[in-house]
């Protein structure tokens, strides 16, 4: 099926209820941004498309309406999708599915690799934004879980949930005890001979 991987980051959202488009894109953003992304030009398309393949049904809402409407009685109507049983189908097909295999581009490590053609404290600073970064999304991951852990479960999936969770806790752990062990390199490395090979 056409559409890339896209298609069932909607799909999976709305089993959990009907969703607008920004809606769907807030959660993706705050959920997943550790390992997922999509832009609105991913998302919109995808989602005209999985309406017309008959994946999605669409129902027009008064923003008053909305949860946490700030703009009541303005007359602008947002549309808000729902999946299909032809949605699920799709969904669980694509679960069936074998993994791709991962990728990975981490351009930190890039400059890592080649940052004998820079001063230490250059590759030091690059670490510490990482740093920075990595300690956030921990904190974030810890809100999610601690959250999680307190509220009604109707669906039966914060088990589900709570290991993607733990990946990500853990991924960060290793960043972060990664980021620590190169800084300390860094500050001993020194200069390296601009033309030193390895072999």
């Amino acid at each position: 099926m056409a559409g890339g991987k896209t298609r069932y980051v909607i799909l999976g959202l709305l089993t959990e209820g009907p969703l607008s488009g920004y809606e769907i894109k807030r959660r993706i953003d705050l959920r997943f941004q550790f390992f997922w992304s999509e832009s609105y030009g991913q998302l919109y398309p995808e989602l005209k498309q999985l309406t017309h393949l008959g994946l999605l049904t669409t129902t027009d809402t008064l923003p008053d309406t909305l949860p946490g409407s700030r703009n009541p009685g303005s007359g602008r109507r947002s549309v808000r999708y729902a999946i299909t049983e032809a949605g699920r189908d799709a969904l669980r097909s694509w679960l069936s599915e074998p993994v791709e295999k991962e990728g990975i581009r981490l351009e930190l490590l890039l400059k890592m690799y080649f940052s004998r053609e820079a001063p230490p404290e250059t590759m030091q600073a690059h670490l510490h934004t990482f740093v920075q970064s990595h300690r956030a999304q921990f904190l974030l991951l810890d809100r999610f879980h601690e959250e999680l852990t307190r509220i009604p479960d109707p669906d039966g999936n914060h088990g589900d949930i709570l290991q993607v969770i733990e990946f990500g806790r853990m991924s960060n752990t290793a960043y972060l005890a990664w980021a620590e062990q190169a800084m300390a390199y860094l500050s001993q490395r020194g200069t390296i001979p601009q033309h030193s090979t390895i072999p």
